[in-house]
């Protein structure tokens, strides 16, 4: 064998073998495969512009109106004519019925036939106790209360609000109550604006009090705190579309 005939079985021996040919069905496949990564990439950002527009929108929607104090309205409860409160049957935060005995009073005008005259104060609707008003030994004169009361049933949340504020509300859209006592949020509903009448007008013309009440479902744990408590109150202005606004809407 001559030294040329070596040379060219080695060179063929050592030269690398070709790769395998691209088949033009693999080639589309990885196009395809390419394409749906991108599309989905693209999806998901889309999905996430939307979600974070989305929720700009929804928290431009609530309007936050600041401390809502938690209101009871009072029912004092006293007698027409003047008195010696003898004794006080009931203390405050006691929960009376209606009927219920809550002070005896001796009046301090005589009988005709010179008896004293003795009165029990009962309670004219059932309440909580909220205060009394004269302890025992006092005197009560004429239509003074003696106890006053409230009733759990009717608590209100109301909270003074700037009337460029107002001008955002109607009534009947969704508020949130949270704050002290509350494990979560407590569901109300705007009811009314409270108008401003003689000097409180000159006081106060900027702000309303706007009055929430909670919802049924929320009445058995609101009717657990005490008045007085501050709360933050919350409004959804997305609730109530087209119902009557809550002041007049011209600026």
């Amino acid at each position: 064998m001559t030294a040329d005939a070596v040379q060219e079985l080695t060179f063929e021996h050592t030269q690398e073998p070709e790769g395998p040919r691209d088949v033009p069905g693999r080639s589309r496949w990885r196009a395809v495969k390419t394409f749906v990564v991108v599309l989905a990439l693209v999806a998901g950002a889309v999905a996430a512009g939307v979600y974070i527009v989305r929720q700009r929108m929804d928290a431009r929607a609530y309007v936050e109106i600041g401390t809502a104090v938690l209101t009871a309205e009072a029912l004092p409860v006293g007698l027409p004519d003047p008195g010696v409160v003898t004794d006080v049957l009931v203390g405050p935060r006691d929960h009376v019925s209606a009927g219920q005995e809550l002070a005896r009073v001796t009046l301090t005008a005589t009988s005709a036939s010179g008896q004293a005259q003795h009165q029990l104060l009962r309670a004219p609707t059932a309440g909580t106790v909220s205060a009394v008003n004269v302890a025992m030994g006092g005197v009560a004169r004429a239509g003074e209360a003696v106890v006053t009361l409230y009733d759990q049933a009717k608590l209100t949340f109301q909270a003074k609000v700037p009337v460029k504020q107002l001008r955002e509300l109607r009534l009947g859209m969704t508020a949130y109550i949270e704050g002290p006592g509350l494990d979560h949020r407590v569901v109300a509903t705007v009811d009314r604006v409270v108008p401003l009448v003689g000097a409180d007008a000159l006081a106060t013309p900027d702000q309303l009090t706007v009055v929430l009440v909670p919802d049924a479902d929320a009445a058995g744990t609101v009717s657990t705190l005490v008045p007085g408590l501050p709360f933050s109150a919350t409004v959804d202005t997305k609730t109530a579309a087209g119902r009557t606004a809550a002041v007049n809407s011209a600026r």
